[in-house]
Parts: structure tokens; C-alpha cells; sequence
């Protein structure tokens, strides 16, 4: 079974809970834009200080840059720090309903069994048990990696590569051929 399949078994695990993980992709999609913040800051910082020199002014016109700068990137940090404890929030809230949900599926499915399936050596209620555990555990963890971990990093690649093309598209072509490799 590939990861294709995989996903499209734990679907309707996840469909109830369509709504956190909209949420949990809003919040990656905000994430990856202020990831970006630090490069259009810089991009600002140095068109504005050119202009300052080109102008002939000195420190006295650049303080409000200094303070532009200092604004957007202690905003920045507290909507990331936002963005992160409602990532993992939403992640974790998710791990647990899918879990759950997979439990109760599987075990509706063992009642519907013969009692006589216990009963043999290598099919103990305990072992079996243990091995529900680790599969449910198993699963949840896929999601939760998914949506937390994998996810966020894409989302934020595909935002920087939007923003290189945006700003020189041979730079962005590069880029796109070298990131795989």
C-alpha cells in the first residue's frame, strides 16, 4: 500500500474534521507568508537606505526606517508565535479525534468477530491489543506529520518561490531547478 492509499483509508477518519484542518491550513498558509517577512524586510531596509544616500540625508531621516523595520518584525515574531501554538493546537486537537475515531472503528469491528478468534495462542486479547495500539498510534502520527510537520514546509517553499519569480523569474527558474536536486 502506498501513501496515496494510506490517506485515502484515513479519509473519512478525517472528514468530520474538516473544519481543523482548514484551520490548521490557514494557520500553514499564514506561517509561510510571515516567513517571508525577513527577506521583503531586508528587500525594504536597502531600497529605503539607497534612496536615503542617493538623496544625500543622513541618520537623522533614517530613523523611521529603523523603527518600520523594528515594528514589522517584533509583529511578525508574535503572529508566528500565534501561528505556531494554533498549528500545534489544531494538530494535536486533530491527533486526538482521529485516534479516537480509529479505536472506536476498530474495535465495532473486533465485536462483529467470533469470540473463538480470541481464543487461539497468537491472537490473545492483550497482543492484539498492543497491536491495535501501535497501529492507531501509528496512523495518528502519520496525520499529525503531515499536517504540522510536512506540510508547513511546502507551503512555505512554494510561497518563496512565488516571491522569486515575483521578483526576477530566471532567479525563480534557477531555484526551481535547483531546490529538487
Amino acid at each position: 500500500m502506498n501513501l496515496w492509499n494510506l490517506f485515502q483509508k484515513l479519509r473519512p477518519f478525517v472528514r468530520p474534521y474538516r473544519m481543523l484542518v482548514v484551520a490548521t491550513l490557514i494557520l500553514t498558509l499564514i506561517g509561510s507568508f510571515t516567513a517571508q517577512v525577513n527577506a521583503l524586510t531586508l528587500q525594504y531596509a536597502v531600497d529605503s537606505i539607497n534612496a536615503l544616500i542617493e538623496a544625500g540625508q543622513g541618520l537623522a531621516a533614517g530613523w523611521h526606517i529603523l523603527i518600520t523595520i523594528s515594528a514589522i518584525l517584533l509583529g511578525k515574531e508574535i503572529i508566528n508565535a500565534f501561528v505556531q501554538f494554533g498549528q500545534k493546537f489544531y494538530g494535536e486537537k486533530l491527533r486526538i479525534f482521529v485516534s479516537q475515531d480509529l479505536a472506536q472503528g476498530i474495535i465495532e469491528k473486533f465485536l462483529r468477530y467470533r469470540l473463538a478468534f480470541f481464543n487461539q495462542d497468537n491472537n490473545q486479547a492483550g497482543k492484539l491489543q498492543t497491536r491495535i495500539d501501535r497501529g492507531i498510534g501509528s496512523l495518528t502520527r502519520l496525520v499529525q506529520i503531515f499536517f504540522i510537520d510536512i506540510l508547513p514546509l511546502f507551503t512555505s517553499a512554494f510561497v518563496a518561490l512565488g516571491l522569486m519569480y515575483y521578483a526576477n523569474v530566471y532567479v525563480g527558474l534557477v531555484a526551481t531547478i535547483i531546490v529538487p536536486i
